[in-house]
């Protein structure tokens, strides 16, 4: 103890866990005018330097995490995102659909890959079993085989497939 009544642990002022003062501390040393939002480990390192209680780290890391300012004005790291066409509402069944694989899959009867199309407005599937090498000439087979003779040529079809694969395909 200190003359002002302050509890002191390895010449740091400690704090208890009464009220907000952990709280006080970290907008203090994290958003006082001077301090300019610093990262985790600035913040860290300056409360640190005159405070000290059992969970500091882990006080200065959520706090740190949970400051609007900082993830307003953070950096973003990844590449900027592109707008997304919404895709047409079907107006009858099989006008819209989808078509994605399932790869990778055990060998079964020499397949091991399975062709999926959906209708987008019906949501009725169609499960094909295909091999991983198949190319956009064995696609459009299946697809008169199995689509095109059932339902008619659709309006729409989504594909996550390379532009090249699909521009084949058709």
């Amino acid at each position: 103890m200190d003359p002002n009544s302050l509890l002191f642990l390895d010449n740091r002022i400690y704090v208890p866990s009464a009220g907000n003062l952990y709280t006080c501390v970290l907008q203090y040393n994290h958003d006082h005018i001077f301090a300019r939002h610093f990262d985790q480990n600035k913040t860290l390192e300056l409360v640190c330097y005159s405070y000290s209680w059992p969970s500091l780290c882990a006080d200065v890391q959520q706090f740190c995490k949970s400051c609007v300012t900082c993830m307003q004005s953070k950096l973003q790291h990844h590449k900027p995102y592109i707008s997304v066409k919404q895709l047409p509402i079907p107006e009858r069944p099989w006008n819209s659909i989808s078509m994605d694989f399932i790869e990778k899959l055990p060998s079964s009867f020499r397949f091991d890959t399975i062709l999926v199309i959906v209708s987008w407005l019906t949501k009725q599937a169609i499960f094909i079993s295909a091999h991983d090498t198949i190319m956009s000439a064995d696609l459009a087979h299946l697809f008169v085989l199995y689509v095109f003779s059932k339902h008619g040529i659709p309006f729409h079809i989504t594909s996550d497939k390379n532009l090249e694969f699909v521009s084949n395909f058709f």
